[in-house]
């Protein structure tokens, strides 16, 4: 399976993290490569795994210990068989490596096998691609079924729930059991350093053959999927058991307080990259659970008939979440009301009902053309295991407190059907229809459960616009103000100190209950107002109400941007003239086609030492000495056949397999690769050592290669500025897209931005450190305010947005401002301190370069001040009245 633009991302992220940890240690390399703070875009602290004491777990210490952070419909699990590659070329350097595959339930865990055991399920072929097939998959409760053999030549992926790893009294649970099967695994132990790595059997006869004592010999990767279900005092304590060479969380709600969020992909990245479907439009129903139900029915039919429309098969599917056992409205209500002859008359086959009492969706393809199924009525059985991207319309008739049931249960609406954008923008959407008590109840609650779900706040106020009900032929009911938040207060609130604009927004009433009071809020609130509004009430509920009025505060200052208005934002782009054609250049079509040499522009490994006493490679570089230490295995010394058969052949046969290039002959790339290696041959290394640091070998080549295609790429890139082709044609245009804007975090500065294309700046720096303003910051209030700019915005590094080529690929400018004569101004800014770093010069030149070839086109890299003293809006006001 094709992954998307953010998942290569991801993977890229995670194996710079984990080659630079093998550099320098793992703090130092989170530092350089996690996900910035939002507010400052700096990296923050590593936090060290902790024991359920607080205590830092040395054992543990240069164990890296990252979270993936991915919404809900981001792929999290897929992703997870991915890292497994990933982790095993950049840090556990082993052909076949041990996994530790974690959940947290058994519902999941069963799930996980499922696809894992199947061939043909896009999970399994991710990991028989990366390791040829020899791949064994097992249930931690089979793990009497595990062999030295295929510990030596597979890749073992055992799937297990945290709650069978995570017990204080070791005795008491299967996973620490001494198990006779296991001793084959143990009797070839060398009797002292080994043993003392282990826990002992009764009576300190010799180890306890035991699964986590296996794992302790094989130092495994652990993956834990849904992580925010793992965090508890024994999580650390777990870890540490395991004896794990590398943790990798994923979870769509890490623990920020305790997590080292590595990677953070945004709900806005998966709407740019076609995963979900986005807004969800809420429609409240005040008149009963019956006339929520009839419009959720009504929705699913139009989606149904428009789905004609599309040249894929797509059978739009209603959710309803009923009540419990003693509600109104129940599952056997809401059946017989469907089905009924008093009801809706809905085919039963087009119903079908998923409980734990009731599975009727066992064994269904819901994908399956042929299958009936529209309406599925559950309570919370679909929270888990379950998925169906033709599911488009939730109905939640369900008084349920259970957010974990209503999250699951709106994730399963969400996912778009073949991960791509419809060409009918209805189905590009989901759909909510719920009971409430009053008008905007439920839209702060459901902002709520879409931040759980890996939303930001903006993003779940965005995207959660209210709608009012509507049945098709019948007459609209006047929508109350959406932005409207009321809560029952034993007294009256305190508004003594409260700004006096905000009075009008804040009514109070007599509530329905004797002796308490309705605070009603519209519009959004200063927070003292939101405190005043807290401090009547205490502990987790102050917390919760406090919660609800920043989300409200959020959706009631939404306003429309000129992206939703419809309005083009198009930037010509610097193309180049192939006869009648003017495409966008690209660097590949300035280098020269066909297949190239690496023996020609590439050097060799002649600096690369190894020190047999450390087992420490280092590589000896023009500014320093970078060391790489391999990862050491307590089992490596007995382990037999580690180099055993290799021939030299096998192993440059092996090494071309780790740094294929498209364009290089592979007879090419081997006999290269021989010549690279030579060095390491004449300073007497053996064949067992090069086997040995094989990985590290490989990542040293790939660097060669990469810094031989960076000196043909800057060759090529050179020829941009002598070709006469090279133009910028009004024709060829790049446009920002008006729905989607994949930004990873939105600016949290707190400022209205009425003139950006899209809500807020994305990934802008707010704050540095000291909490002064950040320069980019400050340089978008520059554009914001300067009277001349019509619209603009915070261009962002992403394949979707406006870039110009550069001599290793391309560069994305920081700000694209459209000015009101119709002018495009294209802004990088950059500090004084890397204003002449050759990066930047490069960069200056080719935006300049756009800029004399288009008329209505302005570069600009500003600094905080120029060479004639003048500071940021003082620059920007000169090259608008200059040009």
């Amino acid at each position: 399976m094709e992954l998307k633009g953010y998942q290569e991302k991801a993977l890229e992220r995670l194996g710079d993290f984990l080659r630079a940890a093998q550099e320098h240690d793992v703090a130092a390399a989170f530092a350089v490569h996690a996900h910035p703070d939002p507010k400052t875009m700096l990296a923050p602290d590593y936090r060290p795994l902790r024991g359920k004491d607080g205590a830092e777990l040395p054992s543990l210490r240069e164990v890296p210990y990252v979270a993936i952070r991915i919404p809900t419909g981001g792929g999290k699990t897929l992703m997870g068989a991915h890292f497994i590659r990933c982790a095993a070329e950049n840090w556990l350097d082993r052909d076949r490596p041990l996994v530790m595959w974690l959940v947290p339930s058994r519902v999941i865990k069963q799930q996980t096998l499922d696809a894992l055991k199947n061939r043909r399920h896009p999970y399994r072929q991710e990991l028989d691609d990366a390791f040829g097939g020899q791949v064994s998959v097992f249930d931690s409760d089979d793990i009497e079924q595990l062999t030295p053999q295929e510990l030596a030549n597979r890749t073992c992926v055992v799937v297990a729930t945290m709650a069978a790893a995570r017990v204080q009294d070791i005795d008491i649970r299967d996973f620490y059991a001494h198990k006779e099967a296991l001793e084959p695994h143990f009797i070839a132990l060398p009797k002292a350093e080994v043993f003392a790595e282990l826990e002992q059997a009764d009576g300190g006869s010799g180890p306890r053959f035991s699964f986590a004592n296996l794992l302790r010999l094989y130092r495994p990767l652990v993956i834990t999927d849904e992580a925010h279900n793992a965090t508890s005092e024994l999580s650390g304590t777990v870890y540490e058991r395991l004896a794990p060479s590398a943790i990798i969380e994923l979870t769509a709600t890490p623990d920020m307080a305790a997590s080292n969020v590595l990677v953070r992909v945004s709900a806005s990245q998966l709407f740019a990259e076609e995963m979900i479907k986005l807004p969800v439009l809420l429609e409240e129903h005040l008149d009963g659970w019956d006339v929520a139900l009839r419009h959720a029915l009504l929705r699913r039919q139009e989606l149904e008939e428009i789905a004609k429309k599309e040249a894929d098969y797509i059978r739009p599917i209603l959710l309803i979440q009923a009540e419990h056992r003693g509600g109104e409205a129940t599952v056997e209500t809401i059946y017989e009301h469907l089905t009924g002859e008093d009801g809706e008359r809905i085919d039963k086959e087009w119903v079908k009902i998923a409980t734990g009492d009731q599975r009727q969706l066992d064994g269904i393809d819901l994908f399956a053309e042929d299958c009936s199924v529209r309406v599925i009525i559950t309570m919370e059985a679909l929270k888990e295991g379950w998925d169906c991207s033709f599911a488009y319309v939730l109905c939640s008739v369900s008084g349920t407190k259970s957010a974990t049931a209503i999250e699951q249960l709106l994730g399963r609406v969400l996912r778009m059907p073949y991960a791509r954008t419809r060409s009918q923008p209805v189905l590009n959407k989901a759909y909510a229809h719920v009971v409430s008590p009053y008008f905007g109840a439920k839209a702060v609650e459901f902002t709520d459960h879409l931040e759980s779900m890996g939303f930001s706040r903006l993003e779940a106020a965005q995207n959660l616009p209210m709608q009012p009900a509507l049945i098709p032929g019948g007459d609209e009911r006047p929508a109350l103000m959406a932005e409207t938040i009321r809560f029952t207060a034993g007294k009256k609130p305190d508004l003594a100190n409260v700004p006096a604009g905000d009075l009008a927004s804040i009514r109070i009433e007599p509530a329905v209950e004797d002796g308490k009071f309705e605070v009603v809020v519209q519009g959004a609130i200063q927070p003292e107002s939101v405190e005043a509004i807290a401090k009547l009430f205490s502990g987790k509920t102050r917390d919760s109400v406090r919660t609800s009025l920043e989300q409200h505060n959020t959706r009631a200052q939404l306003r429309e941007t000129p992206a939703q208005k419809g309005v083009k934002f198009e930037v010509p782009q610097l193309s180049i003239k192939f006869g009648d054609r003017v495409v966008p250049v690209e660097n590949d079509l300035l280098v020269e086609d066909g297949f190239w040499n690496p023996a020609d522009s590439a050097g060799t490994l002649d600096t690369l030492t190894f020190d047999t006493r450390t087992q420490t490679w280092e590589i000896d570089l023009v500014e320093r000495a970078v060391k790489m230490k391999m990862v050491q295995e307590p089992q490596a010394e007995y382990l037999s056949g580690l180099t055993g058969d290799w021939q030299e052949a096998d192993l440059l046969v092996w090494l071309e397999s780790k740094v294929v290039q498209n364009d290089v002959r592979q007879e090419t790339m081997v006999e290269w690769i021989a010549r690279a290696i030579a060095p390491l041959k004449r300073k007497g290394y053996s064949l067992g050592q090069l086997v040995r640091g094989r990985f590290i070998i490989a990542r040293r080549l790939l660097a060669l290669l990469d810094e031989a295609r960076a000196q043909r790429g800057n060759q090529a890139h050179q020829r941009l500025f002598a070709l006469d082709e090279v133009v910028v044609d009004p024709a060829v245009v790049f446009s920002f897209s008006n729905l989607a804007y994949p930004m990873r975090s939105p600016c949290p500065a707190p400022q209205e931005w009425p003139k950006h294309y899209y809500a807020v700046p994305g990934d802008l720096p707010y704050r540095r450190r000291d909490g002064t303003p950040a320069e980019e910051y400050r340089c978008a209030l520059a554009i914001e305010r300067n009277p001349d700019v019509e619209v603009w915005v915070r261009n962002l590094p992403h394949p979707t947005q406006f870039r110009f080529p550069t001599a290793t690929g391309s560069t994305y400018p920081d700000f694209i401002a459209k000015l009101k004569d119709g002018r495009i101004f294209v802004i990088e800014y950059k500090g004084d301190d890397r204003y002449d770093h050759p990066k930047n010069v490069a960069k200056r030149a080719v935006g300049e370069l756009w800029a004399r070839k288009y008329s209505n086109g302005i570069y600009l890299m500003p600094r905080e001040k120029d060479d004639e003293g003048r500071d940021i809006d003082q620059q920007i006001a000169n090259a608008i009245a200059r040009t």
